[in-house]
């Protein structure tokens, strides 16, 4: 005896229906749609720690990246077959095609090629066409919905368990199959053909089998006799199963949606649980928690809102003949009571109670690989297991003069090299560090995703714990590339995994690199992830010694190569040198080495005098010097002059300012000579010139505070000013006479001196 029960991946109604029917048969044999070669693995849903959802993860050991994933939820039908059949003691079989032909089918260009040609030999009508792509789709739109998810509701999950659904299902396939006329794909005949296989081999072994199946399936299984074995085995003959692994991993609800991408088949993850614990009363709690979470959200709900509500979604589902209200009903109730019929509210709903924010568990006893393993036990060892149970990214700041949280803080460093991207450093302007931290201080985001089992299993490959897989593959990208920033991208992620046994090796890949590398570009972009590296090699208590060595050999070659690199670049080069130039300063200062500060406002004093450099580089090396106190005031100001020169180009000379005011125009404000450069330098600037430099003026003093363009406009409404007028009044205006005088006592009792 067989009994076929013809599923959708995913349904409460579905489960409980199949779970009634089960019980009524009382099979021998279960025989369920899912790779057989993952069949070892069924007896884990017996274990209470199994909690869904929950996926079957199959990955080709040699190619960790050829994988696939099986999720089940609780509510889904194969879940609820198996944990039926576990209970009572019944054999459990996967009936599907291996995932280790799927896997060699995947990688056969006979296939694609053959497909190629049942495309072309395809000369369907357009309802043919229609059921190919999507025949619940198409039976939904026949039935006047427009998506396949909401005509399944309403047809067959709404149902409180009952049995005659599959048989309703099974003809409504029967028909869409043979009708149409459906031309299947080589890989469906292949399936279809295996599950034939698999059903006689139970047939000699049992008398009642329960099949649960795709319900697009169920008709070419049905009659048995309708295809002889000897055709299926010919059609399976002759073809390679690559060798895979199978494993239990934990999932969300949120991969279940077919949003993610995932295509599992149900868009409300978190409402089929809802529907499928409690189904009598299912209205009132989905509103209770609507109003919980806008009341967590400070937006107005009471109890109020929640019964009008359930009248308005019951209400609706009687005018549309649902038994009870569906996901559309709630939706549309909720925003007319609780948000007033604005939407924009229900972004919250959507996420929590529609989707779901629910994540599965797997129990220690299931196996894992070497690298899992080690992972798992440093996740505990550092107390970060609270934060894989949360999907929300969440905070972590991290002490690194503690113990815990510096091992806390290699763990994720080594994790992120092996592409295990668990968490990212919340970064500051140019450096990983608050400024109000301190460098003893890191602040992570952290969010983890079911899906870094597959990414656990592809670093395995290079190594059975967690440092040494970071250790050779850190060494193998190294090895791989030739110029100099990356490898110092590499050597600082090494000092931040703490990954000693790679240093030496990282030192003279760098070593040899930096020796051949003549480009001064490079050698810039290579300075920030150097002392980064050393700042964190101090941080960490590891040896600065050889780190400072390449800095103190990279500093002065930049020096000597700088002025010419600088000279005769374009426009967009010359930004490009403008921010080098910009972040190697902001570097070198970090570092606070007299001798490389020399060298450096040396080298830039060069600049400013070479001919051929660009404006911006001129004008922005000038300021370095000014704010330095490499020049003086006057110094500034005579440069200045010589720059807006009438003689010299004006667009050299706006890129000239441009350079000079970078960050900030405090300097033009407090300085009033340079002011009466720059403003007699405008006043003569002819007409048609300034309408072609004022983009570049534009830029420049648009990124000024509000209150210093304010200052400015009032300084250009005075005109040329008076130095010694405008120092006299800058010095009166700080000081208050009345102050003074109270001041007096006080400074008159701390100096000792009498009052006479």
């Amino acid at each position: 005896m067989l009994k076929i029960f013809g599923i959708r991946h995913h349904g409460p109604g579905s489960a409980k229906s199949l779970r009634k029917a089960l019980a009524e048969m009382q099979p021998d044999c279960i025989l369920i749609e899912g790779p057989a070669d993952a069949e070892n693995i069924i007896h884990y849903v017996g274990d209470k720690a199994l909690i869904p959802p929950v996926a079957i993860l199959m990955y080709n050991p040699k190619a960790p990246k050829q994988a696939s994933y099986f999720p089940f939820a609780r509510f889904s039908p194969e879940w609820q077959a198996m944990k039926y059949g576990l209970k009572n003691n019944i054999p459990i079989r996967f009936m599907d095609l291996p995932q280790g032909i799927h896997f060699t089918l995947d990688t056969s260009e006979k296939e694609e090629k053959q497909l190629a040609i049942d495309e072309g030999k395809n000369h369907q009508k357009k309802e043919g066409k229609d059921v190919i792509s999507d025949p619940l789709g198409y039976a939904a739109r026949l039935a006047g919905y427009e998506d396949s998810e909401r005509w399944w509701e309403v047809t067959f999950e709404q149902r409180d368990g009952h049995s005659e659904t599959f048989d309703a299902v099974m003809d409504l396939m029967e028909t869409l199959r043979t009708e149409l006329g459906k031309q299947e794909s080589p890989r469906t005949l292949l399936r279809e053909a295996f599950m034939r296989k698999t059903i006689r081999k139970a047939q000699k072994e049992f008398q009642k089998i329960a099949i649960v199946c795709g319900a697009w399936h169920g008709p070419a299984l049905k009659d048995m006799k309708a295809f002889k074995a000897t055709n299926d085995n010919k059609l399976l003959r002759g073809i390679k199963k690559t060798s895979v692994k199978a494993t239990w991993v934990p999932w969300t609800y949120d991969r279940l949606a077919v949003s993610s991408g995932y295509g599992a088949g149900v868009v409300s993850p978190a409402w089929y649980r809802l529907l499928f614990n409690n189904r009598k009363d299912v209205v009132i709690r989905w509103m209770t928690k609507v109003a919980r979470l806008f009341r967590e959200e400070d937006m107005d709900a009471s109890s109020a809102h929640v019964i009008e509500a359930v009248r308005l979604a019951e209400t609706l589902a009687a005018m549309r003949n649902l038994s009870v209200p569906g996901m559309n009903e709630l939706y549309e109730s909720a925003i007319t009571i609780f948000c007033n019929g604005y939407d924009s509210m229900m972004d919250v709903v959507e996420r929590k109670l529609i989707i779901g924010d629910r994540m599965g568990k797997v129990p220690s006893e299931i196996p894992v690989i070497p690298l899992q393993a080690d992972l798992e036990k440093q996740i505990r060892s550092t107390r970060m297991n609270k934060y894989r149970k949360s999907l929300e990214p969440e905070e972590r700041e991290l002490d690194l003069r503690k113990d815990i949280q510096l091992r806390t803080s290699r763990l994720l460093h080594r994790m992120n090299i092996l592409g295990i991207r668990w968490g990212e450093v919340k970064q500051n302007r140019r450096r990983y560090f608050s400024r109000t931290q301190g460098d003893f201080k890191e602040v992570w985001k952290l969010r983890w995703r079911p899906d870094f089992a597959i990414a656990i299993i592809e670093a395995g490959m290079w190594g059975n714990t967690v440092e040494s897989a970071a250790s050779n593959l850190i060494l193998h990208l190294a090895a791989g590339k030739s110029d100099l920033p990356s490898i110092t991208s590499y050597l600082n992620q090494t000092i931040k995994a703490n990954l000693i046994k790679v240093m030496d090796t990282l030192l003279r890949i760098f070593k040899d690199v930096a020796a051949l590398t003549k480009d001064i570009t490079h050698l810039m972009e290579a300075v920030p992830n150097l002392v980064e590296a050393i700042r964190y090699a101090n941080t960490r208590q590891a040896d600065l010694e050889s780190l400072n060595k390449q800095l103190d050999q990279l500093i002065p070659r930049i020096c000597i190569g700088l002025p010419n690199a600088c000279s005769s670049l374009n426009e967009e080069s010359a930004m490009e040198m403008f921010a080098l130039i910009s972040n190697t300063d902001y570097q070198i200062n970090l570092m606070d080495n007299p001798i490389h500060s020399e060298l450096w406002l040396e080298t830039l004093e060069k600049l400013t005098a070479t001919p051929p450099a660009n404006g911006i580089l001129k004008g922005a090396a000038t300021r370095i010097l000014y704010d330095k106190k490499k020049i003086g005031e006057e110094e500034t100001g005579i440069r200045m002059g010589h720059a807006l020169s009438k003689g010299n180009d004006h667009t050299e000379a706006a890129y000239w300012i441009a350079g000079f005011l970078h960050g900030s125009g405090l300097v033009l404000i407090h300085d009033t000579s340079l002011w009466n450069v720059l403003d007699q330098w405008m006043a003569h600037v002819p007409f048609d010139i300034f309408r072609d430099i004022l983009p570049v003026l534009r830029r420049t003093f648009s990124r000024f505070p509000n209150a210093e363009r304010e200052q400015m406009l009032s300084l250009a409404k005075q005109g040329r000013i008076n130095i010694k007028e405008k120092e006299i009044t800058a010095i009166e205006s700080r000081w208050d006479k009345e102050d003074i005088r109270k001041t007096l006592p006080t400074v008159s009792l701390i100096l000792g001196i009498t009052e006479s």
